[in-house]
């Protein structure tokens, strides 16, 4: 995924910083763009984890395990990047800095855009038809953003813990989480939170079914499960053998 590749790239930039002193100027100009964008994956990161807010406190309670205390990485990350420019000697650093922290802001109006169309046709259905198959696929315009909000809790996820043990979608695209929380008041596009936590793992799962079928509708040729599972909790095997066919019957 995208989102891996602009992890990948702009991390190492800076990681690989301090061995950068005697490299020529275009190398460590392109080095610090880079660190401009690790800065707004810091960032995104803090405030994805904010989130869920009791992960930053619950160091107190468990710093003898050190776990807990990755959470506040991409803080301290975020804090050394603008403390590195600021003790750089380079001509232009903060412009070309501020380039990289902003350099996938078009990314996230294109992103908006698509998600923002997305609300306007289903607010345009009548609320009975929201819910039809047949409506929404003979509706619903084949974006990048649909394929992200149709995969949402099976194939993406959108929250730092997910709420059922070993259930956690393994996939992560921060397009999509940006989107949902600018555009959480509107309701089309999220399921209801406490509706969730009172289901249990397999009534989830039945819950769950409608979404697949749609889905599998919009997207015929795409796998309805990711094949990862690097992202999972306690009951990791949950996820793994979920039968996952959309023509199955709840």
């Amino acid at each position: 995924m995208w989102a891996g590749v602009v992890f990948t790239l702009s991390i190492g930039a800076f990681l690989v910083w301090p061995w950068l002193g005697m490299a020529s100027r275009a190398v460590r100009y392109g080095a610090l763009f880079l660190q401009g964008v690790a800065f707004t994956v810091c960032a995104y990161c803090a405030w994805f984890i904010s989130l869920q807010p009791e992960l930053y406190t619950l160091w107190i309670f468990l710093f003898w395990l050190v776990l807990p205390l990755l959470v506040w990485v991409p803080a301290f990350f975020g804090g050394q990047l603008l403390w590195r420019v600021a003790r750089l000697r380079l001509p232009g650093k903060w412009l070309v800095f501020v380039v990289g922290v902003f350099a996938l802001a078009p990314a996230l109006w294109w992103a908006r855009q698509q998600y923002q169309q997305l609300e306007r046709v289903l607010a345009e259905l009548p609320l009975a038809q929201r819910k039809s198959l047949p409506v929404l696929v003979r509706t619903l315009p084949r974006t990048y953003m649909l394929e992200r909000v149709a995969g949402v809790n099976f194939i993406y996820h959108t929250s730092p813990e997910f709420i059922f043990d070993g259930w956690r979608p393994p996939l992560h695209d921060p397009l999509l989480v940006i989107c949902r929380q600018l555009h959480r008041k509107s309701g089309l596009l999220n399921a209801d939170y406490h509706f969730l936590l009172a289901l249990n793992d397999s009534e989830y799962r039945r819950w769950l079914h409608p979404s697949l079928q749609l889905y599998h509708s919009l997207f015929p040729t795409r796998p309805v499960k990711a094949d990862c599972v690097c992202s999972r909790n306690r009951d990791g095997l949950s996820y793994r053998r979920w039968n996952h066919n959309p023509s199955d019957r709840p």
